[in-house]
């Protein structure tokens, strides 16, 4: 019987040696035999990563918002296999054990009311439609006992969103996630420091300051030979039945506004295709008496 530890390799002398075996139906179940065996020690590495995590953090008195370096090192280090649902398990076996589903909190979980199934959770002030009153949202309570806080529960939620859907045997070499996790206070310090290193936007002023610096007349012979430069036909055959274009604005000569006056052929304003209704002539009539 083969060995545990090293089913593929002992065994595969005596499977070569039997007489009619094909060597590529055996190199193709050596291969599936050794992912499987892959498959198993990762799973195995992933149970041992999980009762490492639940004695974190190291000390009773850890604060979550600012955890220890090597507690942080710990964490990362261990959830690179990971997949969401590994993580979920971390999750639930804390919890058995009466702590905070997040894995750098040393606070014990919510215990809600048994006899209640959902929980009215409030928003910050401010977090309701359109920036006013505050949001609500109605959780189930196992969702709530999972954590000791909702900020407890944000920091657990940041971390599982980095983690790779793929078992870590499907993996690519390239592929990054899992492997920089950044805590929920990593992820807004890195935020806050990209919003300070951008420059400010151009003020109206600066703007209507370069608009008065255009203008498109200026180098326009010069501007069409690098044009032409860059759609490649300089050749000057090309050149033949062009036309060298150059816009400018159109300068209106301010004048003197003269009031609108009646028109002969304004009389004649109320014509239905050339058919003036009798109330409309009476009406015109009246008024030109008066003028």
């Amino acid at each position: 019987m083969p060995s545990p530890d090293r089913p593929a390799a002992a065994s595969s002398p005596a499977l070569a040696q039997r007489p009619g075996t094909d060597p590529r139906h055996l190199a193709i179940a050596l291969h599936h035999a050794q992912q499987i065996q892959a498959q198993k020690d990762t799973q195995t590495l992933i149970l041992d990563r999980i009762l490492e995590l639940i004695e974190l953090p190291s000390s009773p008195t850890a604060d979550p918002a600012t955890p220890a370096a090597a507690d942080v090192a710990a964490l990362k280090s261990a959830l690179r296999p990971f997949q969401p649902a590994d993580y979920d398990n971390l999750i639930l076996e804390r919890n058995i054990e009466g702590r905070c589903g997040y894995a750098l909190c040393p606070r014990e979980h919510r215990k809600e009311d048994p006899r209640v199934r959902f929980r009215i959770v409030w928003g910050a002030k401010g977090s309701g439609a359109g920036g006013r009153g505050r949001e609500m949202d109605i959780v189930p309570r196992e969702k709530l006992e999972m954590w000791c806080s909702s900020e407890c529960a944000e920091r657990a939620m940041y971390i599982r969103v980095q983690l790779a859907e793929e078992p870590v045997w499907e993996r690519r070499a390239d592929d990054r996630r899992g492997r920089q996790i950044l805590l929920l206070e990593e992820g807004r310090a890195a935020s806050n420091d990209h919003h300070r290193q951008r420059q400010p936007s151009a003020s109206v002023k600066d703007v209507l300051g370069q608009l008065d610096n255009l203008n498109l007349a200026t180098g326009s012979a010069s501007d069409s030979a690098d044009l032409a430069l860059e759609r490649g036909d300089v050749h000057p055959a090309l050149h033949g039945g062009r036309v060298e274009v150059q816009i400018r604005e159109k300068q209106v000569a301010a004048g003197s506004t003269r009031a609108p006056e009646l028109r002969p052929e304004d009389r004649m304003g109320g014509a239905i295709e050339g058919y003036v209704p009798r109330d409309t002539q009476d009406q015109d009539q009246d008024m030109l008496d008066l003028l």
